[in-house]
């Protein structure tokens, strides 16, 4: 049963995080709740071009750097794989595990979803809410609770640096809203709930260190989407240099690049040496 409206409650007004966005982050957002494809679990195909033409001046390159932005402040979650992209806390804030019927539609959706991160997050997302909400009609369903019993990973397990922190600006409880995460790249420790906690002030930007190389995580990913890696590796040291660019978390900002970069090599190609590799792995 497809959707024919979308819960997007008044009082997402009342939240700082989501103010703190910026007008086309919002406009992103706000897309993806209410596209006419997003599915029960909050999933919508990942393509750009189509998301552009739902606006007369947006373009896939703003959709994409968009989105990625989102994603960093953990609003969505994006598989580049499977071309989907998911609306994090949409089961939290859509309101249909309150409704039995909706919920089993719910299960539905979750197993038409081809990306097993994505299946991992909303699990994730469904074990968080039973903990806050047992109550909920959902949580009486034997399909549901079959999913809260699966396996569940926080998106920031996927997001390789994108997040490294997330503050809540306040405890939840039941009755209350959920707060939408703020990110920082601190260093923190976790509270028995789960939460982030806030540990120390913000790192200052710098120069990209001379002795930076890509790491593991970079290689595997470049290797995925068959990327170049020394090429991408090069021009990602110029575009710095060039630009004087100042970063809080050089790795981060690797693998945003590369997830912008176009495939260049055959599924033969191995353009990765062992010596360049090995430094990568240091």
């Amino acid at each position: 049963m497809a959707r024919d409206r979308a819960n997007i409650k008044t009082a997402i007004w009342t939240s700082q995080d989501y103010r703190d966005l910026t007008f086309a982050e919002q406009w992103l957002y706000e897309l993806l709740m209410t596209h006419p494809d997003t599915n029960y679990v909050g999933v919508v195909d990942w393509r750009t071009n189509r998301l552009a033409a739902m606006a007369a001046d947006a373009d896939p390159a703003f959709i994409r750097a968009t989105a990625e932005s989102l994603q960093a402040k953990r609003f969505v979650f994006i598989d580049e794989e499977t071309e989907e992209i998911l609306v994090r806390s949409f089961l939290r804030h859509d309101g249909l595990l309150k409704q039995p019927k909706l919920s089993v539609s719910m299960v539905n959706a979750y197993g038409a979803v081809a990306s097993k991160r994505i299946r991992e997050v909303v699990t994730f997302e469904l074990q968080r809410l039973f903990q806050e909400y047992p109550e909920w009609a959902a949580f009486r369903q034997e399909k549901v609770m079959a999913l809260v019993k699966g396996k569940g990973t926080d998106m920031g397990e996927f997001t390789l640096g994108f997040t490294t922190a997330v503050t809540p600006l306040f405890r939840v409880n039941a009755g209350q809203p959920d707060p939408l995460p703020t990110t920082t790249a601190t260093t923190t420790s976790t509270s028995p709930s789960g939460e982030g906690v806030q540990g120390e002030r913000k790192k200052p930007e710098r120069k990209l260190p001379a002795t930076w190389v890509p790491n593991g995580a970079h290689i595997e990913y470049a290797k995925s989407r068959l990327l170049n890696l020394e090429q991408e590796t090069e021009r990602f040291k110029l575009h710095a240099e060039a630009n004087d660019r100042r970063l809080r978390d050089w790795d981060a900002g690797f693998r945003m690049w590369l997830s912008k970069a176009t495939p260049t090599l055959p599924k033969s190609a191995t353009p990765w040496s062992p010596e360049f590799h090995r430094r990568g792995q240091a």
